[in-house]
């Protein structure tokens, strides 16, 4: 009877984790605790030098099931509390109490796979949506340039990431909800880039324009870039505070017509866009005017490797500098080896 109470209990417990690890962990103390007391009570009398201290060791011993055999039971009422103590209570409890942690942490494991968990993570990288494993294995690949950057990707679309990257951890859950990006830490996120859902879904970009949104009202500081396939739909993103609107489908259309007619401009923007293959595109925050011209600014560049692109000054864009002079908050587009600040630019 008191067995059959005993299983029902621990079964109880299991279900109940992790407070019921805690619970098991209790009992198991007790059991430790009272073997010890009975075995110090009943043998004391046949070991004078007995200490409380030896009896718990031999409790201990016991229940592990190691038993060095360096004290054993002499009495009747040892040997019964033994019995009771250690091989209906104490056993059980022990084994059950390890198999419970081991399936804890196997479930917590499942659950981080299947995107279940929080991720706590610090600067780093929102990857919204799942269009199709090969996109997003190629996004994740330009963005992790730097091995220590994380990238938590986000979807309702897949069940678990059908492929292992350091540092790329999943969050499944509804790309508006503002619950999905609280278990992907968009507290201490710095970017996020929001993908279409699909390529061949019509309501693709009213998703990422709704997903940008939820993204720029739980953090306005973000930086944000977001995925358009209609460059009818941009208004859609009007409201939201989006850094950049990317139409994916429209630069591709212009490089295959560029390609048709001037070849070798295909192999170059695979180049200057890639973070792996030679110089690439970077840009930089101008923090202090100057009274020298973009056009003479860019002689001093080019002795450097670095080449002048184009220079962003609110809605507008300059891809001729002869007359623009440097003003603070201008977005210097160029191409070179490695990123650099404006200072370091023109020193």
């Amino acid at each position: 009877m008191m067995h059959v109470l005993l299983s029902r209990f621990i079964r109880h417990a299991r279900t109940s984790r992790p407070w019921g690890i805690g619970l098991i962990a209790g009992v198991l103390l007790l059991t430790v605790l009272g073997n010890a007391v009975c075995f110090y009570f009943f043998e004391r009398g046949t070991h004078p030098d007995l200490t409380f201290e030896d009896s718990l060791w031999y409790s201990i011993i016991s229940i592990t099931t190691i038993g060095y055999g360096d004290f054993s039971a002499t009495t009747t009422a040892a040997r019964m509390s033994t019995v009771l103590f250690v091989i209906i209570i104490g056993l059980s409890t022990f084994s059950i109490l390890f198999g419970t942690i081991i399936d804890w942490f196997t479930e917590i494991a499942l659950r981080g796979d299947r995107g279940m968990s929080t991720i706590h993570a610090r600067n780093h990288t929102l990857v919204v949506h799942f269009p199709s494993e090969s996109r997003v294995r190629q996004l994740v690949r330009e963005l992790k340039t730097d091995a220590q950057t994380e990238i938590i990707i986000v979807s309702d679309k897949i069940d678990a990431l059908p492929f292992q990257e350091k540092n790329v951890s999943f969050v499944r859950g509804c790309t508006v909800s503002e619950e999905t990006y609280r278990r992907a830490s968009i507290e201490y996120a710095s970017k996020a880039v929001v993908l279409a859902t699909n390529y061949s879904d019509n309501n693709s970009d009213a998703i990422v324009a709704s997903a940008s949104s939820v993204i720029d009202h739980l953090k306005p500081e973000i930086h944000l870039v977001a995925e358009c396939l209609d460059d009818e739909h941009r208004m859609l993103f009007d409201s939201v505070n989006t850094d950049a609107i990317v139409s994916v489908m429209r630069i591709a259309g212009n490089i295959l017509v560029q390609e048709s007619q001037d070849p070798g401009v295909s192999q170059l923007f695979d180049i200057i866009t890639s973070n792996y293959e030679g110089d690439t595109l970077f840009s930089a925050l101008v923090d202090t005017a100057s009274d020298s011209s973009y056009s003479e600014l860019s002689k001093q560049f080019i002795e450097k490797d670095i080449n002048l692109l184009a220079v962003t000054r609110g809605e507008k864009t300059f891809t001729t500098f002869r007359q623009i002079k440097p003003e603070k908050g201008d977005n210097v587009v160029y191409l070179a080896s490695n990123r650099l600040t404006w200072n370091l630019m023109i020193s």
